[in-house]
């Protein structure tokens, strides 16, 4: 495997799931020997994250779609000064951008989108297909996110690439904390049975069908306490966590709702936690998902969107209809009363996490399409 010079292209102002994302992926190839250089919005956090970390940076920023015609021509020279043969995009609104580059570059630069929303409608018109063929790949985390593409574009099907987003997963395995200690650290009781999730605070990620299922299951006999880490939506503010807090009271769980704000150190949650409960109504991805699969923990997800992708019901975790708390209740009890279940599924998500969710599986995958796509362009 050769070291590239890899420019990761994300002038994006935000501080979610893919700009942490882009920054974990920037850090695991740098150290794997790659030169990578961030092209990013100045003063963003994934901007001065890169920086602070020692990865290169480059301001970016476009403002117009006219602009990008400009914006295109100087990125190209930019480009060809840092050396940087293959650009990853991560943002779909950058695609004209990254096109109009690519026509500005030629040969030098080959360009690779890397998803993380949805494609969302049928782009199969002329001017998308034109976009699309100018790309040397498309990579997406799933299967049916792959297939989704390949339905709603014309872009080459031998250009789609499937890539599962890694973690690091030792931090999850090897190097978990014991769960009295993370318990200790969280303040929450350490002789109860905690079911949790991770996840902000939104109407969005369903962490009140939680709480009503729990209100469910104590009425079963099980004393289950909750554990819910995470914020409030940045800048996006619902009210939807003092409508958390209030539906504890009138259920009367307040004694068994654990709210905690996020945690840098989220192994810590994990290990807190004895089952996972992913109660959003949809996840493209879910890392959370990943990361207490290789946490060892058994899994209730709901049947939607991309976790239906990662877990399959009755082997890796148990599968709800999403937003039903009977349902979840129904799962919850059934893992609360089998401790065969629970340990079977524990261990089978705890292997599939090492065998196909590893931020150094995604990176040898990375690595051999980098090797194709410049092969290719020297033939």
């Amino acid at each position: 495997m050769k070291d590239y010079n890899i420019a990761f292209i994300c002038p994006s102002k935000s501080w979610g799931g893919l700009e942490m994302n882009v920054f974990r992926l920037a850090k695991w190839l740098t150290g794997r020997g790659h030169h990578i250089i961030l092209y990013g919005y100045p003063g963003s956090t994934l901007y001065d994250s890169c920086e602070k970390e020692g990865i290169a940076v480059r301001g970016l920023r476009s403002k117009s779609k006219l602009g990008d015609i400009f914006l295109a021509f100087s990125l190209a020279r930019q480009l060809r000064r840092d050396n940087a043969r293959i650009a990853v995009f991560h943002l779909n609104k950058n695609m004209i951008l990254m096109a109009l580059t690519k026509v500005f570059a030629g040969r030098f630069l080959r360009i690779v989108y890397m998803q993380h929303m949805h494609v969302g409608p049928s782009k199969r018109d002329i001017f998308h297909t034109w976009l699309y063929g100018c790309l040397s790949a498309w990579i997406t985390p799933l299967d049916w996110l792959a297939r989704a593409v390949r339905e709603k574009t014309r872009i080459e099907p031998s250009k789609v690439r499937v890539i599962p987003l890694g973690i690091e997963v030792d931090r999850f395995t090897d190097k978990k904390p014991g769960k009295q200690l993370a318990r200790k650290l969280l303040g929450v009781p350490k002789d109860v049975v905690i079911a949790g999730v991770v996840g902000r605070l939104d109407p969005r990620k369903g962490q009140h069908i939680l709480i009503e299922a729990c209100r469910k299951v104590h009425d079963r006999g099980h004393k289950l306490h909750l554990l819910l880490v995470g914020d409030p939506s940045l800048n996006e503010y619902t009210g939807y966590d003092e409508t958390l807090r209030k539906l504890t009271v009138k259920l009367g769980l307040d004694a068994c709702v654990h709210f905690k704000p996020h945690l840098d150190n989220i192994e810590y949650a994990y290990a807190a936690m004895d089952i996972f409960a992913l109660t959003s109504k949809s996840e493209t991805y879910g890392m959370v998902t990943l990361e207490a699969m290789a946490s060892g923990l058994p899994i209730i997800a709901t049947a939607e969107g991309g976790t239906l992708d990662i877990i399959q019901h009755e082997s890796n975790g148990l599968l709800v209809k999403p937003y039903d708390p009977v349902e979840l209740a129904d799962a919850l009890d059934r893992i609360l009363r089998d401790n065969d279940l629970a340990v079977k599924l524990a261990s089978k998500a705890q292997s599939d996490a090492e065998s196909t969710y590893s931020n150094t599986r995604q990176c040898e995958l990375l690595e051999s399409l980098f090797d194709e796509i410049l092969t290719d362009q020297e033939s």
